[in-house]
C-alpha cells in the first residue's frame, strides 16, 4: 500500500456538515437514506440525525479489488422493501472508482423500481478520477491524489 491519508473525527464532522449544507440547499425532502455497508453506515446515521430522516436502511455491498483486479460485485445485505416513490439519499464514505454507486443505482432501478430522478448519491469524499458522475451526486470534498484514505472507523 502506498501513502495513507488519515482522516480524524473532526474531518468527518466537517464533511458531514458540508453534505448537510448541500442537501439543504437542494431543498429536496428525502424520505429515506440508504447507507452503504460498511463505510457509509456512520455517515448515513449522522446525516439521518442532521436531516431528521428516520427511514434508514443498510445496503451491504462490496466491489473491492483483489491484487488490482475487480472481483464480482457482492451484495450481502439489502432492504426488504423501499417505497418506489420515495426520494432516496444513498450515502457512502468514498466515491472512489464509482463502481459501488454504479452497482447500487442499477439495483435500485431494477430491483426496487425507483425512478433515477428520485435518487441522490452522497459521499464524504469523491476521488477526482471517479467514473460515477451522475448529476444527482454530491460530496463533502474531492481528493486529487491516489493515497489510500483511512477513515476513523477503519482502524
Amino acid at each position: 500500500m502506498g501513502d495513507i491519508l488519515k482522516l480524524d473525527w473532526d474531518n468527518i464532522d466537517f464533511l458531514i456538515n458540508c453534505l448537510t449544507d448541500q442537501i439543504l440547499h437542494k431543498r429536496i425532502k428525502f424520505d429515506s437514506i440508504i447507507a452503504l455497508g460498511r463505510g457509509g453506515l456512520i455517515p448515513g446515521a449522522a446525516l439521518s440525525y442532521k436531516l431528521g430522516i428516520l427511514d434508514l436502511h443498510n445496503l451491504g455491498i462490496s466491489t473491492r479489488e483483489d491484487n488490482g483486479k475487480y472481483l464480482e460485485t457482492l451484495v450481502y445485505q439489502k432492504p426488504e422493501s423501499i417505497d418506489k416513490n420515495n426520494k432516496i439519499l444513498v450515502v457512502d464514505d468514498i466515491n472512489d472508482s464509482g463502481r459501488t454507486f454504479t452497482a447500487v443505482k442499477s439495483i435500485l432501478l431494477s430491483q426496487y423500481g425507483i425512478d433515477g430522478d428520485n435518487i441522490c448519491f452522497a459521499s464524504l469524499i469523491k476521488r477526482d478520477s471517479t467514473e460515477f458522475e451522475d448529476l444527482n451526486t454530491i460530496s463533502g470534498n474531492t481528493v486529487y491524489s491516489t493515497s489510500w484514505l483511512q477513515f476513523p472507523w477503519d482502524k
